[in-house]
C-alpha cells in the first residue's frame, strides 16, 4: 500500500550481485532471487531457506543480535573480493555505526550511512531529533527513577529487544536509558524512502515473547487491523519530517505504540530493511529488496496493494537443544528450516510458522494451529521424547 508519484522514473539498473549481510538473511536473499540478483549471503545461522536463494553463505555467529568485526570481515573477503559487488544490510550492523564505516570503506554499500545510524542508535541524540520533529514518545530519563517499577531499561544499540528489561530488577548499564512503560500494543510502520520523501509500504502488529528473561524479544507480526490503519496519516506526517531531518532513503521501520487511551507514541526507527518486510515483499512485482536498492538512489518506487491478503509469521525458539532429524518433511508454512543434522541449542530459534488468507482472524487461528503442529513434525506424532517449544 505504498503511494504513487513520490519519485522520478527509475534510471538505474539492479546490480548483477549482491553481498546480503544480515542477522537473518532468508527474506532479503528471497527477495534478491526475485529481482534476478545473485545474493552472497552471510548470517548467524545459514538456515536452509537462506542456502535455497543464495549462490553462497557463509555462517558468522553474533552477540546479542550483533556482529562481531573480525569475523565479519573475514567473511566478506571470502565471499567477494572488496570493491568487486555492492553490499547491502540488514540487521546486525546498524548497531554498530563503526563497523559499518569499515565496510563502506571496502564495498559500496546499499543503504543508510554510518552517520544516520549513530542518530538513531544514538539515545540522546535519538529523542533530541524526536523532538525536534514534534513526535511523541514515552518519557526518558537517563539516571534511576525513584520508583523503578513502571521503568524499563533499554539500548539504543537492541536487537529486536533482546536487550529491553525491567528496571526492578537491575540498573542500567553504559549507553542504556530509563523509558516509562506504557500500557499498549506495539506496531511497525514499514515505508520507502526517496529524494527526501518517503511512501508507506504497510503497518504491522507486532509479537513480543511476554514472558521469560526477554519478555520484549520480538518473536512475530502480522499485517495489521484495520484499526490501526485508520492511524497512517499520523505516522505519514512524522515520517516526512524523520526523512526530511535526517535524509533517510530506502527501506526502514518506524515502531510504535497505541496506548490504552489511544495515544501513539514512537519507540525507535531501525534505517534498515526489517523482519516486515515478509508480509509485503510477494506484493511487488520485483519484490522490496529491488525498490530498497532503487529508493537508496532517489529512484521510482513501484506502487503495490496487499490485495486483501492479511499474512503473519511467527518465530518459534527451542526450549531445550533440539537435534534436527534428516528425516523430517517440512511443510510449506515453516521457513527458516535449519539444517538436517544439525543441533538447535536452548533458546535460539527454531524456526518460523507462516500463514496467509483473506480473513485475518483464520491467520490468526492458523499461526496457533501450526505451532500445535510443530511437535509432531519434528519427533514424530509417536515419539515420547519431544522438546516443547514456545513461540
Amino acid at each position: 500500500m505504498s503511494e504513487a508519484g513520490k519519485f522520478r522514473p527509475a534510471t538505474a539498473d539492479l546490480p548483477s550481485s549482491l553481498l546480503v549481510v544480515s542477522c537473518s538473511a532468508r527474506w532479503l536473499t528471497r527477495s534478491a532471487h526475485r529481482a534476478g540478483i545473485r545474493a552472497l549471503a552471510i548470517d548467524h545461522y545459514g538456515d536452509a531457506d537462506t542456502r535455497a536463494h543464495a549462490e553462497q553463505v557463509r555462517v558468522v555467529p553474533g552477540d546479542q543480535g550483533s556482529f562481531q568485526q573480525p569475523e565479519l570481515l573475514d567473511a566478506c573477503k571470502e565471499l567477494a573480493p572488496a570493491g568487486s559487488i555492492p553490499l547491502v544490510y540488514g540487521s546486525g550492523i546498524d548497531s554498530k555505526p563503526e563497523l559499518l564505516e569499515t565496510l563502506a570503506g571496502a564495498y559500496r554499500v546499499i543503504g543508510n550511512p554510518p552517520s544516520i545510524q549513530r542518530v538513531f542508535r544514538d539515545p540522546p541524540s535519538f529523542f533530541k531529533l524526536l523532538d525536534a520533529c514534534g513526535i511523541p514518545y514515552p518519557e526518558v530519563r537517563y539516571r534511576p527513577p525513584a520508583d523503578p517499577r513502571s521503568w524499563l531499561i533499554k539500548s539504543g544499540c537492541s536487537e529486536g529487544g533482546k536487550c529491553v528489561r525491567f528496571c526492578a530488577q537491575e540498573s542500567a548499564g553504559p549507553h542504556e536509558y530509563y523509558q516509562r512503560r506504557i500500557q499498549g500494543t506495539v506496531h511497525s510502520a514499514l515505508f520507502l524512502a526517496g529524494s527526501g520523501e518517503a511512501a508507506v509500504v504497510g503497518i504491522s502488529d507486532l509479537w513480543t515473547l511476554g514472558h521469560g528473561d526477554r519478555p520484549f524479544l520480538f518473536v512475530g507480526a502480522v499485517t495489521a487491523s484495520d484499526q490501526t490503519w485508520t492511524r497512517r496519516s499520523q505516522l505519514e506526517a512524522w515520517i516526512a519530517r524523520l526523512v526530511q531531518a535526517t535524509n533517510l532513503k530506502g527501506l526502514n521501520c518506524m515502531d510504535f505504540m497505541i496506548d490504552r487511551q489511544g495515544a501513539l507514541h514512537v519507540l525507535e526507527i531501525n534505517a534498515r530493511p526489517s523482519a516486515t518486510m515478509a508480509l509485503y515483499d510477494p506484493d511487488f512485482r520485483r519484490g522490496l529488496l529491488a525498490s530498497h536498492i532503487l529508493a537508496v538512489q532517489d529512484e521510482y518506487i513501484e506502487t503495490a496493494s496487499t490485495g486483501g491478503m492479511t499474512r503473519a509469521f511467527r518465530v518459534v525458539f527451542a526450549n531445550r537443544r533440539t537435534p534436527v532429524s534428516p528425516g523430517i518433511d517440512w511443510p510449506c508454512w515453516v521457513a527458516d528450516r535449519p539444517l538436517a543434522g544439525t543441533a538447535i541449542e536452548a533458546g535460539q530459534p527454531l524456526c518460523t510458522i507462516q500463514a496467509e488468507s483473506r480473513s485475518r482472524n483464520e491467520v490468526l487461528n492458523l499461526i496457533q494451529q501450526r505451532a500445535a503442529r510443530l511437535p509432531d513434525i519434528l519427533f514424530g506424532a509417536t515419539a515420547s521424547d519431544k522438546p516443547p517449544t514456545h513461540h
